[in-house]
């Protein structure tokens, strides 16, 4: 993010609207998971000349968001994942369904290299994204004198990937155009949600601070 770009958030009495969420990707990263792994690793020049291609859309193509809320560990369901908690940020992020849309529009037409890339790029924008939100949260936590944790998503450890259900009960998703399967997918499939500990004191968190 340069000095210049700013997130803007749209604050309900509990529900943080985040929108206008700058997103930069280093072509390394694309670079990587197409397999080119080492600094060293030659790099096709016509494959180079693709992820530039595919970037130059991204600005048409990401619609980048998230919400927010952070309860009060008496608000929650409960589940052991919050014990010892004194809040608990829950958070689902977004970057839309346009990408996904163009680049399943690729691979039926058989352009497979081009919607790889897209793709890659689409799910370096969720993570993205998710960071983005992850800061802000964690700086929220900060601000109320509490110890943030890592964040956590559904499907981690023993917090169950059913525990999307209460996520998605607790933030009203359909605002950024979230939906949840039958599975418990969710709709667009570059999205991501997660949950924060709140902690009391800095000793109860993984999380490291500068």
């Amino acid at each position: 993010m340069t000095e210049n770009e700013e997130i803007r958030m749209c604050t309900s009495p509990e529900i943080h609207h985040l929108v206008d969420i700058p997103i930069r990707i280093p072509e390394k990263k694309i670079m990587h998971r197409l397999g080119y792994k080492g600094r060293s690793a030659p790099v096709n020049h016509g494959v180079s000349e693709m992820i530039k291609e595919q970037e130059a859309q991204l600005d048409s193509l990401l619609r980048p968001a998230a919400l927010y809320r952070i309860l009060d560990y008496q608000e929650t369901n409960r589940h052991p994942v919050f014990a010892e908690a004194e809040k608990v940020a829950l958070c689902i992020c977004t970057i839309g369904e346009e990408l996904e849309k163009t680049s399943a529009a690729l691979i039926r037409d058989n352009e497979m290299l081009k919607g790889f890339i897209l793709d890659s790029f689409g799910s370096e924008a969720a993570e993205e994204t998710a960071i983005q939100a992850d800061r802000i949260i964690a700086q929220a936590a900060r601000d109320m004198g509490l110890w943030p944790s890592k964040r956590f998503s559904a499907g981690y450890g023993i917090w169950d990937i059913r525990e999307q259900a209460y996520v998605f009960s607790m933030l009203p998703a359909e605002e950024i155009g979230v939906r949840l399967t039958d599975t418990f997918m969710m709709v667009p499939r570059k999205s991501v949600s997660f949950r924060i500990n709140c902690y009391r004191n800095r000793e109860q968190t993984t999380r490291r601070f500068r």
